[in-house]
């Protein structure tokens, strides 16, 4: 299984990502608790993006590329906002949510759900690359 995705540096594409994903399940053999983390890593690091990249407000296009590799999930997202690397970004630990800055709280629900992430930047762009491990068998009773 291998999936490409352009969507426009917009909040408003979130609903289109989750629709292109939302499939994934039937054709890539993964089961739903293990899509829906996918997903949330996705939606966070493309808001992400769209929050922090541009200092601009061009449109820019934001690729999302899966491909299965074994019994993982490997997630491309590759833009041309300024440099960032995710693993160089620790936030403090919240004690409570409800009470506390959220910044930086995306970036530790995809380094909880992630066995993998890594970052370089090339020709201009940020390429970051998330292994995820797909643990479980998808249930397919009927």
């Amino acid at each position: 299984m291998e999936r490409n995705f352009k969507y426009r540096s917009e909040i408003q594409e979130l609903p289109l990502i989750r629709q292109d994903l939302s499939g994934l399940a039937a054709v890539g053999d993964i089961p739903e608790s293990e899509l829906r983390q996918i997903i949330v890593i996705i939606e966070e690091l493309f808001s992400n993006i769209i929050r922090f990249a541009f200092k601009d407000s061009r449109e820019h296009l934001i690729e999302i590329q899966l491909r299965k590799v074994d019994s993982a999930i490997v997630i491309a997202i590759i833009d041309d906002g300024i440099p960032f690397n995710p693993l160089d970004y620790n936030p403090a630990p919240v004690s409570d949510p409800a009470t506390s800055d959220t910044r930086g709280m995306g970036i530790t629900l995809v380094k909880t759900f992630s066995d993998a992430i890594e970052y370089r930047r090339s020709d201009n762009r940020n390429h970051l690359e998330i292994t995820k491990t797909i643990k479980s068998k998808p249930n397919t009773e009927e």
